[in-house]
């Protein structure tokens, strides 16, 4: 079926008419008046004149048909092999995050690959179909609406990097489904995704949000043009620890490929540390421990320790890795728990305290507990407080809920397990403001207690940067937890930000993550025993309680962050009507936004895209401060084994799902292999051959631009008569 994209081009054959309609109305021939001196011109005026219109006529059709040719290109003609069209509405989602900047020996890398397919995506649409193309990593940007012409989106998609963020693929449906909450009459929705498309980039929760009552048909196709074996190794974390009078930066280097990389662990900066470094065998699939000893007799006191993994490989941001070295020692975690029975196993936080029990012994020492019941904490057990752990706790009291409230604005974390004790008037009126979301301790309200059966976790969000490092299909089973009570939660209010990172199936939230100032909140819809879940007796409990850990401190002990999150600092002691400058690792200038949460002010800075040291400076009616912070290159990315294609098709359910798998060596019209045939480009080339046919016979036929045409246009008469028949040919 042929179809033309701009039929309107076709408007431009009326220049076709210029020539006849001049030839039409040319003034008429003038009598010819017989003049002596010219009577010897007339054999050789016929034959000329014979020559001329011969060659007028080639000229015209050679012209008429270079013509004819743009005409037909201009139109956009597609062949297609398919048979009726279906109005379509296209999206483009191209990957990119850090992993599409793999670089390949010999080769582009998937980026600059991927852009040339979205360039070709977008010249195949057929009449009716719009498209548009988004820009995804770990948030997604959409270059513009859906457009019945979406070439004018080519320009900012040249203009497009790739960042330092994760990839989030399933981050382009919550911008996708409002697009399509109006869909066209007959219509349906074609989504392909351009990326590398490496496990944990999907989210099944996502998928079945989107999918869930879509109005209309949906097909789904991953061009996966990452590297077929890919192999890397990165720095997961670093800890400045501090065991038995002696300091260490302790690593955890992970690795993925088929085979075990040698690499070595060396510390550059601060240089006066002198020479520190250590060779390691990282196995795929499992991290690597490394304690670097630290001369006991360095000044700690403000220098941020820089390391790096040598030789760097396909993907060097996360090579490196930067710590602070004066937030030596273990977490102080307190623990408030109610004293409901003295059976120790039967006890709320009895299995959160084995667990921490562990973090707390070995070099890379984790946590330093200190016990309390709601009934005799107080305040100052807060200020000394990194993380709080509330394990069941019914209640507080206003005085120490303010305490609370104070601590956590300041950048500590809270860890929220809930429980039969726990009193829901309390928490939705007292730690819950529907009003402001976001400045309360509980986003959304509780509602009533569910209990029966076994209820699995879905839509886990394996690219949040506390769950990304549990993802193990083989040997981890978080994602096996099952439950038997938990508490249903209200609707999230409007303005609500914060996020689920799991679910029981689609009934309540599991797990929770929420921002309050310049701290932040998990709370896990399950008790810190296992009187509602199993999840205390998983293998995973303890890694899980890890990372929980560090992703509460990170930003007030470790003033660290990955790159594309929000950045949130609380200034102490600067007072009100602070102002305040950060400075990139570029040199760059930018201003963060300040806000007061009573007595604390707090630093916000939306987004940072460069890994590196930034330095804040604040100045305030109290006083001012400096303070070093630093941004790492996201980590979810490091794992660039591909996903499993069975897992993701029956994710999409009843959608049509495919996975494509191009050779690295074909065009970009054939990787996308659509079934449709593009000729304009063709049409160009056929009016540039004609084109050059066409000075070939006006350099052959015409008098002007070849003299060896021209004869002589007098008779030859007497001696200068031809005597031979060859000569009267000639």
């Amino acid at each position: 079926m042929f179809t033309l994209l701009a039929p309107i081009a076709l408007a431009a054959f009326a220049v076709l008419a210029v020539p006849i309609i001049i030839h039409l109305l040319r003034p008429k021939r003038v009598r010819t008046m017989p003049f002596s001196s010219l009577r010897w011109l007339r054999s050789s005026q016929h034959k000329m004149s014979r020559r001329i219109q011969w060659h007028q006529v080639l000229l015209f059709l050679l012209r008429a048909a270079f013509l004819s040719a743009l005409v037909l290109a201009l139109t956009k003609p597609i062949f297609s092999t398919g048979g009726k069209h279906t109005p379509t509405e296209r999206f483009v989602i191209l990957d990119v995050s850090r992993s599409m900047s793999y670089e390949q020996p010999g080769g582009e890398t998937p980026f600059v690959r991927g852009k040339k397919i979205a360039r070709a995506l977008l010249a195949q649409g057929m009449p009716g179909d719009r498209a548009t193309i988004l820009l995804t990593a770990n948030n997604t940007t959409a270059l513009g609406p859906l457009a019945e012409d979406p070439t004018r989106h080519v320009a900012r998609l040249e203009a497009a990097r790739t960042g330092l963020g994760d990839t989030d693929l399933s981050s382009a449906l919550a911008v996708i489904r409002p697009m399509l909450a109006a869909p066209r009459e007959g219509a349906r929705a074609e989504l392909i995704f351009l990326t590398d498309n490496h496990q944990g980039a999907w989210s099944q929760g996502a998928v079945a949000a989107f999918t869930e009552g879509l109005k209309m048909p949906v097909s789904v196709r991953v061009i996966d043009i990452g590297p077929s074996a890919p192999r890397n190794a990165w720095i997961a974390d670093v800890r400045a620890v501090e065991f038995d009078g002696k300091h260490f930066l302790h690593a955890r280097l992970g690795a993925s490929g088929h085979e075990p990389q040698e690499r070595t662990l060396r510390v550059k900066k601060p240089a006066d540390l002198g020479k520190i470094e250590q060779k390691v065998t990282i196995a795929s699939g499992t991290f690597a421990e490394v304690s670097l000893p630290v001369p006991a007799d360095f000044d700690f006191t403000g220098k941020i320790a820089e390391l790096v993994l040598e030789p760097r490989d396909a993907l060097p941001d996360d090579d490196v890795f930067w710590v602070h070295l004066d937030a030596s020692g273990g977490v102080r975690v307190l623990l408030l728990e109610s004293q409901s029975t003295q059976i120790e196993s039967l006890q709320p936080g009895y299995h959160l305290r084995a667990a921490l029990d562990v973090l707390g012994h070995g070099e890379a020492a984790a946590a330093q507990v200190t016990r309390r019941t709601p009934e005799t904490v107080v305040a100052s057990d807060f200020a000394n407080a990194d993380v709080v752990v509330m394990a069941n706790v019914a209640e507080l009291s206003d005085d120490r809920l303010l305490a609370l409230e104070n601590r956590i604005k300041g950048g500590a974390g809270l860890m929220l397990f809930l429980g039969p004790a726990v009193q829901s008037q309390f928490y939705t009126t007292k730690l819950h403001n529907p009003q402001r979301p976001t400045e309360c301790l509980l986003p959304r309200p509780l509602r009533d207690i569910t209990s029966g059966g076994l209820a699995s976790l879905t839509r886990i969000e394996w690219t949040h940067p506390l769950l990304a490092p549990l993802f193990d299909p083989t040997f981890g089973d978080f994602a096996r937890v099952r439950a038997r009570t938990f508490y249903r939660f209200g609707d999230a209010p409007q303005g609500d930000t914060s996020r689920v990172l799991a679910w029981f199936g689609d009934a309540a939230p599991a797990l929770i993550e929420h921002a309050f100032g310049a701290g932040r909140v998990l709370i896990f819809n399950t008790t810190a025993n296992d009187e509602w879940s199993d999840l205390p007796r998983r293998n995973t409990f303890v890694p899980l309680l890890d990372q929980s850990l560090n992703r509460l401190t990170r930003v007030r002990l470790g003033r660290s962050f990955h790159a594309g999150e929000t950045v949130t600092l609380a200034l102490p002691g600067v007072g009100k009507n602070a102002s305040a400058t950060i400075t990139t690792p570029g040199g760059r200038s930018v201003t963060p936004a300040l806000r007061e949460f009573g007595t604390q002010t707090i630093a916000r800075l939306d987004a940072a895209e460069e890994a590196g040291v930034y330095s804040l400076r604040a100045n305030g009616e109290s006083g001012s401060v400096v303070l070093n912070f630093v941004v790492h290159a996201g980590r979810g990315d490091s794992t660039v084994a591909k996903s499993d294609a069975d897992t993701l098709r029956s994710w999409w359910g009843g959608a049509s799902f495919e996975i494509v798998h191009p050779d690295p060596g074909t065009a970009p019209e054939q990787a996308i292999a659509t079934g449709r045939v593009l000729l304009w480009p063709w049409l160009f080339v056929f009016a540039a051959l004609v084109l050059l046919v066409e000075m070939y016979f006006v350099h052959r036929l015409c008098p002007v631009m070849n003299p060896a045409v021209t004869t002589s246009t007098v008779a030859k008469h007497g001696i200068m008569a031809p005597t031979s028949k060859a000569e009267v040919l000639k």
